[in-house]
């Protein structure tokens, strides 16, 4: 049986020694992207789709970012400098 929403979860764990992380996952939208990175190690898996998976991933397949907050100013002068610069191409 699929894990239940409560119960899927993802964790990462970085080996400092070999720069690299392993990758535990029964969280489907994350198992479908570990597939396109990586060769995943099936854990367990239901009616031939696997619920539980592991990987190991690179160092540099992981990166950490600040999401990006605008204040409505900034907005509008991005969105005007897009307008104009729209605008040059006809």
């Amino acid at each position: 049986m699929p894990y239940s929403r409560d119960e899927q979860e993802t964790t990462l764990v970085f080996d400092n020694s070999t720069g690299e992380w392993g990758v535990y996952s029964t969280v489907p939208k994350h198992i479908r992207k570990l597939s396109k990175l990586c060769e995943l190690k099936i854990l367990e898996e239901e009616n031939g789709k696997p619920i539980a998976v592991g990987c190991v991933l690179s160092e540099k397949q992981i990166c950490f970012k600040k999401e990006r907050v605008y204040t409505e100013e900034q907005r509008a002068a991005a969105a005007e400098r897009l307008k104009k610069a729209r605008g040059k191409r006809k």
